[in-house]
């Protein structure tokens, strides 16, 4: 707390009369918590201290632009929230198009991407199974394409299902194919 020897010759020194403090409280008590607090509490400019009392003339000013920087970072950060669920969105809503682009473009996929590859799957073949895992060979059309992605299957709750490769393009063949089965048959 100041006392009245500190604050007249602060007043005096800067041009301020006790009645300007008194409009400058007034105003900052409008505009800052902490002021309408002390003012509540039934204190006012006078019972702060020295160097609290020397930053009311410019406390107003002070306050309204933290307050406006304020309001500027938060609506900046929800202006980059709104972006980054417009991107994601997109994202989500042209998936096919995207994987397709970063294949065409030799860009690698990453784990979540090929994942997500699967959701388009039209065949799968399983390999043998090992200890762990299994090598499964899917076959997955985006936009009219057919790409193939060799991943291993976890075979126990533990066991993540792993990505080694990057899925490539191929076209479905058809053939005849002659072949010599040998079967051991009962006499």
């Amino acid at each position: 707390m100041a006392y009245k020897k500190d604050i007249k010759p602060w007043l005096k020194e800067n041009g301020f009369a006790w009645e300007d403090m008194n409009k400058f409280w007034d105003e900052c008590c409008e505009v800052n918590w902490k002021c309408k607090m002390i003012k509540k509490s039934g204190k006012s400019w006078n019972d702060m201290t020295m160097y609290q009392i020397q930053q009311l003339p410019t406390l107003k000013e002070t306050t309204l632009q933290q307050i406006r920087e304020k309001e500027e970072e938060e609506l900046l950060k929800a202006k980059e929230e709104q972006k980054k669920k417009n991107d994601e969105q997109y994202y989500y809503e042209h998936f096919k198009e995207i994987m397709v682009q970063k294949i065409d473009s030799g860009e690698e996929l990453t784990e979540n991407e090929l994942q997500g590859f699967q959701d388009f799957e039209v065949e799968r073949t399983k390999g043998e199974n090992r200890r762990w895992s299994r090598t499964v060979s899917s076959i997955c059309k985006l936009c009219d394409r057919f790409f193939k992605l060799v991943w291993e299957e976890g075979l126990t709750e533990c066991q993540e299902n792993e990505f080694y490769d990057q899925p490539y393009e191929v076209e479905k063949r058809t053939y005849e194919k002659k072949i010599t089965v040998t079967e051991w048959v009962k006499k």
